[in-house]
């Protein structure tokens, strides 16, 4: 499970999100667990089931107009039973609200982070979730070539020397975009939808057998290369076999689990003759089609089944 500390999310985006550090500095080693966060309202009120400790605690208009109404027994009474316990990762107080004093005197004395900024609660929450999901999604990195092929993240997998970057380049001289050769990083991000990405140095670059590295960047420009592109299509390349009986009609179709994600999966054989690029070209646009509810080889096969029910019935 990935982790984020507090003080690592402040020096990254302290600057973005307009936050500075009231109290509660000795805190900043607090673990982020969880993408979510959460506007403690019911729980100033005295409702405390189902409460996200583990979340980011967000206060608000709501939450400060209810809390300063408050004696200043009862806001210490709150502010410790909210952000006492040890899942609770930092506090924001948004719209530049000074702090109250007993707020200053709990967060120091608990040691939870307390931060202000500058925006509203709603300016801040969409990015502020983004982020951590960016920073806490499930993520693995896989050997393959990822390419977007007419807007489709198609991820090409095989064995070494098959031929993926031999595709990938040929899919790039035909005006499509280079995400990744060889190694590709891939986070699972809220909605299921998979992201990848180059991992390390390497980026922008690819391995070409007899030729060695080449800057796909440099030689082809900027137009031909993505930082990042979803993964909608998985295609696997393996040798062509004579005895083999390869997929024909493409009625049924296959999945892969990456990180929990199904998937599309094509195999594809690869033979002398075959023009793997145009072949990856015209998967991409199928898929596109199916995504948008046109199965070509189910529609054929069920106008097949009519007419053959048609001619025996005429008999």
């Amino acid at each position: 499970m990935k982790v984020l500390k507090v003080g690592t999310f402040f020096d990254e985006k302290s600057r973005d999100f307009k936050l500075e550090i009231i109290a509660g500095a000795d805190g900043l080693n607090r673990l982020v667990t969880v993408p979510d966060v959460n506007r403690p309202g019911l729980a100033f009120a005295g409702f405390f089931e189902h409460l996200p400790y583990e979340r980011a605690q967000i206060i608000g208009i709501a939450e400060f107009t209810f809390l300063k109404k408050l004696s200043r027994e009862q806001q210490i009474d709150i502010l410790k039973k909210v952000f006492s316990p040890k899942q609770v990762p930092c506090c924001i107080i948004t719209r530049s609200f000074d702090p109250l004093p007993t707020m200053i005197e709990v967060f120091n004395e608990i040691k939870v982070p307390l931060l202000k900024t500058s925006l509203t609660s709603a300016q801040l929450l969409g990015d502020l979730i983004y982020y951590f999901d960016e920073k806490l999604a499930p993520s693995e990195k896989l050997h393959g070539v990822l390419s977007n092929v007419y807007g489709l993240g198609v991820f090409i997998r095989g064995k070494s020397g098959i031929g993926k970057s031999e595709c990938a380049l040929e899919l790039v001289k035909r005006g499509h975009m280079l995400v990744s050769d060889d190694i590709v990083e891939i986070t699972k991000r809220s909605g299921h939808i998979l992201i990848g990405k180059s991992a390390g140095i390497s980026k922008h670059h690819m391995e070409i057998r007899g030729i060695g590295i080449i800057d796909v960047q440099r030689m082809f420009g900027v137009a031909n290369i993505l930082d990042e592109s979803k993964i909608e299509l998985v295609i696997n390349l393996i040798e062509w076999d004579a005895a083999k009986n390869h997929e024909r009609l493409g009625i049924d179709e296959h999945y892969t689990d990456i990180l929990g994600v199904n998937v599309p999966e094509l195999t594809i054989p690869v033979g002398p003759g075959r023009n793997l690029a145009i072949i990856v070209e015209t998967a991409s646009l199928n898929q596109r089609l199916k995504n948008r509810g046109h199965f070509s080889a189910l529609e054929l096969s069920k106008k097949l089944i009519a007419q053959m029910n048609k001619s025996k019935n005429e008999k």
